[in-house]
Order: C-alpha cells, then sequence, then structure tokens
C-alpha cells in the first residue's frame, strides 16, 4: 500500500471491516461464542473496534507502528509488516514504558494483525499475519510496574501501607501508568480520556511529560474512576506537598519492611 503513515493506517481501518463503531459488541461477543471462541481472548480476537475513543488509541499506535518500522526496517508499507516488525516494535517499548500501558500497545497490534488478515481476504492477496503478541506479552511479564522503582520488591504491598488516600492514589497511578510525580500531579479533566479495554487513558501533556514530549498513560479501571471523582469534586487531582508525598512513602516502606528507593 501506498501513501503516508496516517492514510495507510486510516485505510486499513476503514475497508478491512474492523470498525464496527455504533454496531453491538454484545451481539459480536456472541457471535464470536457461536463461532467457537471459547476464551476471552479468543473472543476479543474476532471483535471488532467498536468505539470512538479505542479507535483513535488503536490508530495511534499502528502509526507509531509504522513510523518505527520505517526508521529500523526501512519498510514504508503497512501489508509488508511481519512478526520481526511488530516484535521489535513491542520489544523498543517495553524498555520504556510500564506493564499497561505496554498491555494497550500490544492490543492495538493485535487488533491490527485482524484487520490486516481481513483486508486480505477482502483485496485476495492472500497475504497472512501471526504476530505471536501472546507470546511478547509472557516475554515482558516482569516489565517493572512503579516508574520510582530502583526497585521495591513488593509495590502493591507498599501502596496498600499508606495511609492518606490522595497519595495512595498517586502512588497507584505511578505504579499502573509508570508516571513520574510531576506526570501524576494537577491532573484535570481534560487529560482523562475514558475506559480502553477495562485501562483508564490519562492524557500527559508537556507540561508534565519527561523530555516535555506529551504521551498517554494508562492505569486500572478503579484507579482511573478514583481520580475521575476527585477531579470531578475538585477540578485537579493535586498531590500537595511533594515531601510530604516521598515521606508517606518512606513510611510505607518501612511498614512493609522494604527498603525505601524514593520516587520520582
Amino acid at each position: 500500500m501506498r501513501g503516508s503513515i496516517v492514510y495507510q493506517a486510516q485505510q486499513i481501518f476503514l475497508k478491512s471491516g474492523i470498525n464496527k463503531i455504533g454496531e453491538s459488541k454484545h451481539q459480536a461477543k456472541e457471535s464470536a461464542r457461536a463461532d467457537g471462541a471459547r476464551t476471552w481472548h479468543e473472543v476479543g480476537k474476532k471483535l471488532g473496534i467498536h468505539s470512538y475513543a479505542t479507535a483513535d488509541t488503536y490508530r495511534e499506535v499502528w502509526r507509531s507502528l509504522l513510523k518505527e518500522t520505517r526508521s529500523t526496517f526501512n519498510v514504508k508499507d503497512i501489508e509488508k509488516l511481519s512478526k520481526e516488525h511488530v516484535q521489535n516494535f513491542l520489544m523498543v517499548k517495553s524498555n520504556s514504558v510500564a506493564m499497561a500501558t505496554f498491555n494497550q500497545y500490544a492490543a492495538a497490534c493485535e487488533k491490527l494483525e485482524t484487520a490486516l488478515n481481513m483486508y486480505a481476504r477482502q483485496q485476495g492477496t492472500a497475504r497472512e499475519y501471526n504476530f505471536s503478541i501472546s507470546s511478547m506479552r509472557k516475554g515482558v511479564s516482569g516489565l517493572r510496574k512503579f516508574e520510582g522503582t530502583r526497585a521495591y520488591d513488593n509495590p502493591k504491598t507498599l501502596i496498600n501501607s499508606i495511609d492518606n488516600p490522595v497519595f495512595k492514589l498517586a502512588a497507584s497511578i505511578q505504579h499502573e501508568g509508570g508516571a513520574r510525580i510531576k506526570e501524576a500531579d494537577l491532573i484535570n479533566s481534560t487529560q482523562l480520556r475514558g475506559l480502553i479495554n477495562n485501562y483508564g487513558k490519562i492524557h500527559i501533556d508537556k507540561r508534565g511529560a519527561k523530555g516535555g514530549k506529551p504521551r498517554d498513560i494508562f492505569v486500572s479501571k478503579d484507579s482511573y474512576q478514583q481520580l475521575c471523582e476527585l477531579v470531578s469534586k475538585n477540578g485537579v487531582f493535586d498531590i500537595g506537598s511533594k515531601d510530604k508525598y516521598r515521606r508517606s512513602l518512606k513510611m510505607a516502606a518501612k511498614k512493609s519492611d522494604q527498603k525505601y528507593n524514593g520516587s520520582h
């Protein structure tokens, strides 16, 4: 396929049949099960894209994948993507993001595999795609969870040992999204981008992003809902004193019998 990165990603989205916005996702799940899908993963692979938010997120990842593949392998055609290309992309991402964000990249790549196979059948190209995403997920199962790590043996136990609910939520955002303190602070409503596959999407603008480069992070549904409630109530999620926050981490580390390693 010829054209820009944006054009190619959009063509696959529009012409493969993966675009199911406006159609019933529940009915699609039932059809997938009737077609033999048993596990959630099997069902998920048969589903299309049913929401605008998911479509935007996935196409953003597809464009990022194409950009990386052009740079590294000089492959400019989305139809020529291979397992090697996709796994290289995910491996690069695994070195710079937390597990929740990596899972979103992996889910987007897996959906691209489905879309490309659908597109190939429609165009009669006889191409087949298998990016082996499951093996990549297993390969990075030890991906860090807490950006301040250097590292805590049991960050969840540490978080549960924090008494202040605001500090506890801030630590959860760092843990789940791989955020620095500055990125987890002063979050407003414009940064809350909705739930995608049970992960909450938070946009980090250049004000808080490392190196001034905007990015998105993903946190658990529970953390995201807590964050939304506080932002709705107060207008912004404000950690307050960074020194007090760090002291709470230090006390929680002591309570959970771990060495204090600070945070960003």
